[in-house]
């Protein structure tokens, strides 16, 4: 075997979840070409992605146009294998046109692998233990860690702070902790002698301009946050507190304290962020979260 394809979509928390799996593969197959097909927003960002030859760009439309171009990777680059991380229905139609026209393997949850593997539902357990599930297909029973050291840019931020992360996606207002709630935390920190940076995509501007409104002192960190500098923003900073986004997974993986508020549903049972110091607060709404009970447990931590 000489050429494996990895494909993962998803969100950024969902892409990083994979990275374990990604480093797995490559470790127990060192000599082959590790290909990665995702989205078009990720491949710039990920770019130095360790472990990765390549990266595909998939426009994630399930039209002929992309079976086009899947089939297309899979002839030119002669890839022996599909693993298959996304186990969705848009892969599965990839997946049905593959066997129909490559002689490619594919080991996937859906139809038209060539492994049995069945998926455990969202809920039952972590997603990684999917992946690790998965892999076993492939007689791989040792699972790495998942591992973004290769993002520090060892930019040292010489204060005693707090990172805040009060967004999420174009589709996840209901994944938001009240924007109250976080200037009444921002207030609390600030008064205990530590400084507030308020970071996320540009999406979160107006979100964290409204914080402000109400914490003054706090500082929006936004256009300093490219993924680089945000890893070591999180990497140096005495606390992390974060709604349920893509990235509080990267928070996660510096092994700083990380407070994640979240919904407490089937997803949020399954993809939650990796790390050791992952405090999670749930509530069946994240917006009925006390704002007393997190300052408990900032005060347990700092």
């Amino acid at each position: 075997m000489k050429n494996i394809l990895i494909i993962k979509h998803g969100s950024l928390g969902d892409l990083i979840l994979s990275f374990g799996a990604i480093k797995t593969i490559k470790y127990h197959f060192p000599k082959v070409n590790l290909f990665l097909l995702t989205q078009t927003n990720f491949k710039a960002i990920f770019k130095n992605l360790p472990d990765v030859d390549h990266i595909f760009e998939d426009n994630r439309k399930k039209n002929l146009l992309s079976v086009i171009n899947y089939l297309k990777i899979l002839k030119e680059y002669e890839i022996d294998l599909v693993v298959d991380l996304q186990n969705s229905r848009r892969t599965q139609f990839y997946h049905f046109f593959a066997k129909l026209f490559s002689k490619t393997k594919t080991l996937s949850a859906r139809k038209f692998s060539h492994y049995k593997y069945k998926q455990q539902p969202l809920g039952f357990q972590h997603i990684t233990q999917n992946h690790k599930d998965q892999l076993k297909f492939l007689k791989i029973d040792n699972y790495h860690i998942t591992d973004l050291s290769w993002m520090a840019k060892s930019q040292k931020f010489n204060e005693k702070y707090v990172v805040i992360i009060p967004g999420a996606s174009k589709t996840g207002e209901y994944k938001k902790w009240p924007i109250q709630k976080y200037a009444d935390v921002s207030n609390y920190l600030i008064n205990n002698n530590f400084k507030v940076f308020l970071t996320g995509s540009v999406l979160d501007k107006e979100d964290i301009n409204s914080i402000i409104s109400l914490a003054p002192q706090a500082k929006d960190m936004i256009l300093e946050s490219k993924i680089d500098v945000f890893y070591d923003l999180c990497l140096y900073a005495d606390l992390i507190i974060s709604n349920d986004t893509g990235p509080a997974h990267i928070a996660g993986l510096t092994n700083r304290d990380l407070i994640w508020l979240a919904n407490d549903n089937e997803i949020s049972r399954s993809c939650y962020p990796l790390g050791n110091k992952v405090h999670k607060i749930l509530s069946k709404n994240v917006k009925d979260v006390e704002t007393k009970d997190v300052l408990k447990k900032i005060d347990q931590i700092i």
